[in-house]
């Protein structure tokens, strides 16, 4: 079946904190962008209505897709890889002319730029869904590297290396990190994880080295040196931030969008948000971000299937560590990269994507297993009569979020107590005398 008949009901909360990120997104595209909108395009709703409308088509998508059975996407997950491959590669074919913005070949454009699609933001999602299926029918082989995590990462290094060859070094950044928050739940040895993460680096300290060869980097290391070029947008963005102090000079009062800094409405929304909310603002925004984690990584340890589990982890952590980065890049915290702010930068193939993972992380919360017992099987297992096992990170997981406790010191759970050393051993070994006799069997007395 295609749509899902079960009479569960998706999770509210994820529901409503995605809306309200939408809604805050709207509102600083349009105090970002009306500047610019005004001087390139007469009109200061320029960018707010084709926002407007993404959110809309990415709202009714996201609405659709939460009543669509996860299953679903299963079945189709080569399919929907093969397509956003192709269009990789047809963006590196066409002409300039309908693929170039920003000397960055990254989207297909039709009627003059007035319609477009950017295809690395397609593939996020379908990376997500082929790597859930891939993995989850080979996790009791995934400690075997030439069966795991060689494959792996040739089928990596092809959609990297497309995504790399527009250039797109901070797509490319999201899909690793996606891969290896899915490899990782998938149950893959450790060791693998960690070489991997050592290699990538030992790979950046290099490229810091290499600094001299990378106009951004370089940037990064010294922005004052380079004002008049690469250093120039994130001084600007510290500007804003730093202008905003706790509650910002109000919404709309900002400077920076006053032709100082560039991309304001796109990649440096999240300073715009600083300089007009203040402290308060960002704050709100990175708690709505941290409170779509928990509930996206709540849902995937509730669910039993592994497929809906790591497809739950992967479609998290790609909304979730792209918004970290994207502020990680505005606070200049790493290297500038083209990055958006995910349901706040503009941008309609993003925006409608995300609300489109979103709709299938809702999809998903709607068989959590949490008030029952029953565990959910994939067709294969069903077939088999033997039940998926779950990895042991999702498992870990689990019992972290359903138990939070687990994670917290004694002293944490009950509160330090002001008794000397002396007493609290002397309460230590009365407790346990009490515990001990109310398990110990009642021994009968004998008559006399």
């Amino acid at each position: 079946m295609v749509f899902d008949t079960t009479t569960r009901k998706p999770d509210y909360v994820l529901m409503v904190t995605v809306g309200v990120l939408v809604a805050i997104g709207l509102v600083m595209v349009y105090s970002a962008s009306f500047v610019e909108a005004y001087t390139l395009h007469q009109t200061h709703a320029y960018y707010l209505v084709r926002q407007a409308i993404a959110a809309t088509i990415g709202t009714v998508g996201l609405l659709v897709v939460q009543r669509i059975h996860y299953q679903v996407w299963r079945r189709y997950s080569i399919h929907l890889l093969g397509l956003t491959l192709m269009l990789l590669v047809l963006v590196l074919v066409l002409p300039n002319s309908l693929t170039e913005v920003n000397a960055s070949r990254a989207w297909i454009r039709f009627g003059g730029g007035l319609f477009s699609i950017q295809p690395s933001e397609l593939v996020k999602l379908a990376l997500i869904i082929y790597m859930a299926n891939w993995l989850s029918q080979r996790s009791d082989r995934l400690s075997n590297v030439t069966y795991g995590l060689i494959p792996l990462a040739v089928i990596l290094g092809v959609v990297c290396g497309l995504v790399m060859l527009e250039p797109d070094r901070g797509t490319t950044l999201i899909l690793l990190i996606i891969a290896g928050s899915i490899y990782f739940a998938a149950g893959a040895n450790l060791g693998h994880i960690l070489g991997a993460g050592g290699l990538s680096i030992a790979a950046f300290l290099l490229l810091i080295n290499l600094a001299q060869h990378n106009m951004r980097i370089a940037a990064f290391k010294d922005p004052w040196k380079y004002y008049d070029t690469f250093g120039y947008q994130p001084i600007h963005a510290l500007y804003a931030l730093g202008s905003g102090g706790v509650f910002g000079t109000g919404l709309g009062q900002g400077r920076q969008k006053f032709q100082w800094l560039p991309q304001a409405h796109t990649d440096t929304v999240y300073a715009i948000l600083g300089e007009e909310l203040g402290l308060v603002g960002t704050l709100l925004v990175l708690g709505c971000f941290v409170l779509l984690a928990y509930r996206g990584y709540r849902i995937a340890s509730g669910v039993s299937n592994p497929f809906a589990s790591l497809v739950a982890v992967g479609i998290t952590s790609w909304i979730f560590f792209q918004a970290m980065v994207n502020i990680a890049v505005t606070t200049s915290l790493i290297p500038f990269t083209g990055l958006t702010l995910p349901f706040l930068s503009y941008g309609g193939t993003s925006l409608m994507i995300c609300l489109v993972g979103v709709g299938v992380l809702l999809s998903i919360s709607r068989h959590t297993n949490r008030d029952t017992r029953t565990t959910e099987e994939s067709p294969h297992a069903q077939s088999s009569g033997l039940p998926i096992p779950r990895s042991p990170a999702l498992t870990s997981l689990a019992r972290a979020i359903r138990q939070p406790s687990t994670l917290l010191p004694e002293w944490g759970r009950h509160r330090r107590t002001r008794l000397s050393r002396a007493g609290r051993s002397r309460s230590l070994a009365a407790r346990r005398r009490r515990t001990r006799s109310r398990h110990e069997p009642t021994r009968l007395r004998s008559p006399r």
